[in-house]
């Protein structure tokens, strides 16, 4: 499936004309001895002056402890596991019979996962699965397949998403419509999975509107990460995402990943236009952390938004101009190619 798009003819939304199915409702170590060979031009300094130097030192700890609470630092980014992401955000597009038993196509790329369970809903034509790879959960998004689909991508109003300090966040109508489509029964089986011993990660997944679901059920998991036990990381790995919520649910969502040590990242191609949708002009924004590849391949890319270091409390979004908004936005063929995989074969992937 190849075509560019221009200016002129980027879809505006149309979905008002058209019926479509209702909304559901840092550790220090101890400090080394000191070299045998100093210890005689030590001898005269008193006790007194020794204890005095150590508790210097462990205010200057506990000072920087205090300041770096809550700030931890987030893990670079992993062709490894964004290629592994890849394939399963490709196995969401699978036919649902085969994917509960592992036995469809791109299912071989990622042997082993097991508990598979499939959530789908005819009325919006979504579907989604949930399975365990040894100490990670893998939860998988599929992207647009039917018109049923496009008339919720194209619904750009926004509405409130509303949790706990996520205060005048706006999101995508349809994008979270189509989530809410799939949500409660999803939520139910992973907290069932967390519970289990040994999990340590949770990797959220999609490609395109599967992506922009994938953002959304990240935040619902940041904003009940009470239920989770704290050492459970979040990795949020999308393909072709589009935007998905306004300026606040960008910044609120990028600090709550940062806090709790978690990973997220949003990966676009080349020219690939559907990142670029809905338009900033109309209140979107997109979360960081971007990794551009402006080329075909799997390992030349481009950290975007770099923020290695920084205290959470001082991060903001902000999209990089110097990445894919570096150049105009005109092809459909890009977005259906991602790390040098599977070149027009997400909407039809068996």
């Amino acid at each position: 499936m190849n075509g560019t798009l221009t200016e002129a003819n980027i879809p505006r939304c149309c979905c008002c004309a058209f019926p479509r199915p209702p909304c559901p409702p840092a550790h220090h170590p101890p400090p080394s001895s000191l070299p045998s060979d100093c210890s005689t031009s030590l001898q005269g300094i008193s006790q007194a002056t020794t204890e005095a130097m150590r508790r210097r030192t462990m205010t200057v700890v506990v000072v920087l402890l205090i300041l770096l609470c809550g700030e931890d630092v987030r893990a670079d980014y992993s062709v490894q596991l964004a290629t592994t992401a890849l394939y399963y955000a490709k196995a969401a597009y699978c036919k649902a019979e085969a994917i509960p038993s592992w036995t469809c196509a791109s299912c071989a790329r990622n042997p082993g996962l097991q508990k598979v369970r499939v959530f789908t809903n005819a009325a919006h034509s979504t579907q989604a699965f949930v399975g365990v790879n040894e100490s990670m959960i893998v939860v998988s998004f599929r992207g647009t397949v039917d018109i049923n689909n496009w008339l919720h991508n194209l619904d750009y109003i926004r509405v409130a998403y509303i949790q706990d300090g996520c205060v005048g966040c706006l999101v995508h109508t349809g994008f979270d419509c189509e989530l809410k489509s799939l949500w409660a029964e999803m939520w139910g089986y992973l907290q069932e999975l967390v519970a289990e011993k040994g999990i340590e990660r949770i990797l959220v997944t999609g490609h395109s509107l599967g992506g922009a679901m994938a953002n959304i059920a990240a935040a619902n998991l940041m904003s009940q990460n009470s239920l989770f036990p704290s050492a459970v990381k979040v990795l949020l790995y999308t393909f072709g995402q589009p935007r998905v919520g306004n300026e606040a649910f960008a910044n609120w969502l990028l600090a709550s990943f940062c806090r709790g040590g978690h990973e997220l990242y949003r990966v676009t191609h080349k020219r690939d236009v559907v990142p670029h949708l809905p338009p900033m002009f109309v209140g979107y924004l997109h979360v960081p952390h971007e990794v551009w590849y402006d080329n075909d391949g799997d390992t030349v890319h481009k950290n975007c938004t770099d923020t290695f270091g920084t205290p959470c409390s001082a991060l903001t979004a902000n999209e990089d101009p110097n990445c894919s908004g570096s150049i105009y936005p005109t092809s459909i063929e890009d977005h259906l190619k991602y790390l040098g995989v599977c070149k027009g074969c997400f909407f039809f992937f068996q």
